[in-house]
């Protein structure tokens, strides 16, 4: 949930900031992309039965790794497509963002199983 309110805090943000410092800006460009990776594997992990079901047992850690290696794997293959894209901009902040966010997203599950 943490990661989808900030995903729509930035959002708002962007929308509502005319004049953002150069350090809020560089954050609004990145946090899409941290909070997006923080958010997806948790958000897909609870709808798969092996992670959300067991998520103590080795085959539920197994399963929640794969699927953070999809999403991050997911976002990072959208930043390379918008490096083509006339409309998208590539970033390699982005990519960095991501995996920071694949990281905390890892760590909060670990988290949440060791609890």
């Amino acid at each position: 949930m943490a990661g989808l309110a900030a995903l729509s805090a930035t959002h708002w943000m962007r929308e509502n900031v005319l004049d953002p410092s150069p350090v809020l800006a560089f954050a609004l460009g990145v946090l899409p992309n941290l909070a997006a990776a923080f958010a997806m594997p948790l958000i897909l992990a609870s709808l798969v039965p092996l992670s959300a079901g067991a998520p103590d047992s080795s085959q539920g850690r197994r399963t929640y790794v794969w699927i953070l290696a999809f999403t991050a794997f997911g976002l990072c293959a959208w930043e390379f497509i918008q490096a083509r894209s006339n409309r998208f901009v590539f970033d390699t902040n982005d990519i960095v963002a991501t995996g920071l966010g694949s990281m905390l997203a890892y760590l909060a599950f670990r988290w949440h199983v060791d609890r």
